[in-house]
């Protein structure tokens, strides 16, 4: 093989590698993201905490994924994590909220209202009260969050104070011991289990879309209508405040 053809080929190579980074980065960077938090809160005593991470759950309308569950006797933490970047805004109870990064937006799923869900099915799961649970939301650095929330939306790097600053006890230490290992048992491993969740995910995600394009709400089915908000017009669901679903323009 002549310098020439070797040439082509690590041009080409580099290229692939480029492409494939390119549409794989949300992937990586998420399961960074993942991985960072997976190791801050793996530095807790064992005495204390269980750490549970990628617990994937059955429910009624199929599955659900959760990055990390910490079970304590100071409740059960239910940890989502975001590693974006940019401007991050948003309210607490719109549908979408927004990363702005060198005037490029890019929308995704309230995180609050989608570890609600998972909170939701924890508790179906498990039988216990709302009260049981403390639902985190956690961005890395890298981002600058704007967003209209409370402390339950927070960086990585208050992630572990805010853990610790729970010290009144809801569970007993059996009690707590007891949950971890159901929570575990119940969590589906398996690889195929996880491709299908993402497969689910993304026709969800494709049926909603299509019944936004038609004007329907699509959580409720309800008739979306144009509405002028503090930061502009957006789409608000007709059946509000029943349904507080709001889509941006």
């Amino acid at each position: 093989m002549d310098s020439s053809t070797k040439g082509y080929l690590i041009f080409f190579g580099v290229v692939a590698l480029a492409l494939l980074y390119k549409l794989f980065r949300p992937t990586i960077l998420g399961k960074s993201g993942e991985a960072r938090v997976k190791s801050l809160l793996s530095g807790l005593p064992d005495n204390e905490y269980k750490l549970l991470n990628d617990v994937l759950l059955q429910t009624e309308r199929g599955t659900t994924q959760i990055d990390h569950v910490l079970v304590s006797i100071y409740g059960i933490f239910v940890i989502e994590t975001k590693n974006y970047s940019g401007w991050i805004t948003g309210s607490r109870y719109g549908d979408e909220w927004t990363k702005n990064m060198y005037g490029k937006k890019y929308r995704f799923r309230n995180p609050l209202k989608q570890n609600y869900g998972h909170v939701k099915a924890l508790e179906n799961k498990l039988g216990l009260p709302t009260s049981c649970f403390i639902p985190l939301v956690v961005f890395s650095r890298r981002a600058t969050l704007k967003v209209e929330a409370d402390e339950s939306v927070l960086y990585t790097s208050e992630l572990l104070k805010t853990i610790k600053g729970y010290r009144e006890p809801l569970l007993s230490s059996d009690e707590a011991e007891r949950i971890a290992r159901k929570i575990e048992s119940m969590s589906m491993n398996s690889k195929e289990s996880k491709k299908a969740h993402v497969n689910n995910v993304r026709k969800n995600i494709r049926d909603a879309e299509q019944k936004v394009r038609s004007g329907i709400c699509p959580k409720c089915g309800g008739d979306l209508v144009l509405r002028n908000g503090r930061y502009g017009k957006f789409y608000g669901c007709s059946n509000y405040p029943k349904c507080r679903c709001t889509k941006q323009i």
